[in-house]
């Protein structure tokens, strides 16, 4: 129901820009509410692709860009971090690390059909030179999987990148579009 705006007349009680404020507060109370525009469904383990992507290396640390494709013909989004656990040759899970660089803002993502995003996966691959306890590195994984933001099951990825030192320590972004 709309109610007409009230009139407001300048005294010394109400000043001018009071006035002027309250006529346009009623004006927009009597305007309906814009509904926000629709997200896309999150995308599940079976939409993605996941894909490991030019290994570069430099001081001591080696870091390698993650693609997530998607490979429906639905329109899906990702927001946050990836997770991950590193897997030994007869899949026996090898200690795994995977910390979030939350210097970087996790925003949604939204793939069309084949459209993928990105992330960065970071590691050490020397023994740290304080504690060689916490500096180990852990037998050189074959494979890793690979748990797309905010899903329950996960991708497993070939890992040819040899060892993850620091314990398992794996640092990664939020995705990002690719």
């Amino acid at each position: 129901m709309l109610r007409p705006i009230p009139r407001y007349r300048a005294s010394r009680r109400l000043g001018l820009a009071a006035a002027t404020a309250a006529v346009a507060l009623a004006a927009t109370a009597a305007l309906p509410a814009v509904a926000p525009a629709a997200r896309a469904p999150r995308c599940t383990v079976s939409m993605l692709l996941g894909e490991l992507r030019a290994p570069s290396a430099g001081a001591g640390q080696r870091q390698a860009k993650l693609l997530l494709t998607n490979v429906t013909r639905r329109t899906c989004s990702l927001a946050g971090y990836p997770g991950g656990l590193l897997l030994g040759a007869t899949n026996i899970p090898l200690p795994t690390n995977v910390v979030r660089d939350t210097g970087h803002r996790a925003r949604v993502v939204t793939l069309t059909p084949g459209q993928s995003a990105k992330t960065t996966v970071q590691w050490g691959v020397i023994t740290g030179s304080g504690d060689r306890q916490t500096g180990a590195c852990e037998p050189t994984p074959a494979r890793i999987e690979i748990t797309p933001p905010n899903a329950s099951g996960h991708l497993v990825l070939p890992w040819r990148n040899g060892p993850v030192c620091e314990r398992g320590r794996i640092v990664v972004n939020p995705v990002t579009h690719a």
